[in-house]
């Protein structure tokens, strides 16, 4: 599960005004949703400022955490790229938080509405990894890293207490410049 979040999306927005902002927006997302595309992952939501991906459903992949974090590093440097030749007002940031482990894909909703979507405690922390994810930063689950260890061996390993869970996750930092 991959969550990608705009830092400080809020802020630029009430001080820039949504026109100034939404075309960078949009450039994220269509970048985002290409990377993770060409990583056989499923863009699952484009969510105001943020997005989340899942991988090795329904496309299996024994080296979907490597698609992953793939795709996280090019989503960073995407990010770097849009800031060039967009030469906003204002420099866009992200924050993305991996975890894998078992999630139900599964279609929730009503008879009205219903979506094709992953539930479970993967999701949770992956989304709550992503929002202690520093500006450039993809956050990776300690299950996670074991899969990628030897591309970043050098890699600051953090724990983190989340909500809701009773124990602190760790977790792997991928800074931009080993990105």
């Amino acid at each position: 599960m991959l969550f990608a979040d705009c830092r400080e999306y809020t802020r630029l927005t009430q001080e820039l005004g949504i026109q100034k902002v939404a075309p960078v927006t949009e450039e994220f997302f269509k970048t985002s949703s290409r990377i993770i595309i060409e990583h056989d992952g499923i863009v699952d939501r484009l969510l105001g400022d943020a997005c989340m991906a899942f991988f090795n459903v329904p496309i299996k992949h024994d080296d979907h955490v490597a698609r992953a974090v793939s795709a996280a590093c090019q989503i960073q440097q995407g990010v770097t790229r849009i800031n060039t030749e967009l030469g906003s007002e204002f420099v866009l940031n992200v924050g993305i938080g991996i975890a894998t482990g078992l999630a139900l894909a599964t279609n929730m909703g009503s008879t009205n509405c219903h979506d094709y979507t992953m539930v479970g405690d993967t999701i949770n922390i992956a989304s709550r990894l992503q929002g202690q994810a520093a500006a450039g930063e993809v956050l990776v689950t300690e299950d996670a890293y074991r899969e990628i260890s030897a591309a970043f061996p050098r890699t600051l390993r953090r724990e983190y207490p989340l909500k809701g869970l009773a124990q602190p996750v760790v977790a792997y930092a991928l800074k931009r410049e080993s990105l």
